[in-house]
């Protein structure tokens, strides 16, 4: 028998799952709702604008999942790995399902998401729902995946996986703050002086 059961699994697909009605219930209403003004944050040529260095940033990304992921599967059936108490398991489901929460809901409030950074015709500024507090909360609810998971499953990949997942989400917020505010200026500007990166009133 693995040292750890498998629900940890169950876990992130239920994250997941939370991620993707998200996502449905956001292409539904963009569907429905009337025809997004013409974007003001196209370049000259009309493309779109980008973040710099945008795939890479989704690479640094990529990687942080990598560890994590790779750190669960050893540690579930790793036979010689101790299991976390239960309380924490508990804690660290419950991480889990706040930041499935969280990353529905920031999914819902924001149409114009992409999964790189850039602004397309149409983009408009998400200030509403999570977004009203936090400026970043899809990149946040990933933190609490991995941190959610670093509880459950107490391993070395999935420790260092916390830092990385937040590395990369704060690389990649550094680097989409300036698109926004090329894009939309003083909206964005005031905006951002009246909402924090990723936790409310500290950061």
């Amino acid at each position: 028998m693995p040292s750890f059961d498998l629900r940890i699994y169950g876990a992130h697909a239920i994250f997941w799952l939370c991620f993707v009605a998200g996502d449905l219930v956001a292409r539904r209403r963009a569907r429905h709702a009337p025809a997004a003004p013409a974007a003001t944050t196209h370049a000259a040529s009309g493309e779109p604008l980008r973040a710099p260095n945008a795939r890479m940033l989704v690479f640094i990304h990529m990687i942080a999942f990598a560890l994590m992921y790779s750190g669960v599967g050893r540690a579930v059936f790793d036979l010689h790995t101790p299991a976390a108490p239960v309380w924490q398991r508990v804690l660290g489901a419950l991480v889990i399902l706040g930041g499935g929460v969280l990353v529905a809901a920031a999914r819902i409030a924001f149409a114009s998401w992409r999964f790189q950074a850039q602004l397309d015709a149409g983009h408009q500024l998400a200030t509403g729902g999570p977004f009203g507090i936090i400026r970043h909360p899809i990149y946040a609810g990933l933190d609490l995946l991995a941190l959610g998971t670093a509880l459950w499953v107490p391993s070395v990949l999935t420790i260092v996986a916390v830092p990385a997942m937040a590395l990369a989400g704060e690389l990649r917020a550094r680097a989409e703050e300036p698109l926004l505010e090329r894009a939309f200026g003083d909206e964005y500007r005031a905006y951002r002086r009246r909402t924090k990166r990723f936790i409310p009133g500290l950061y």
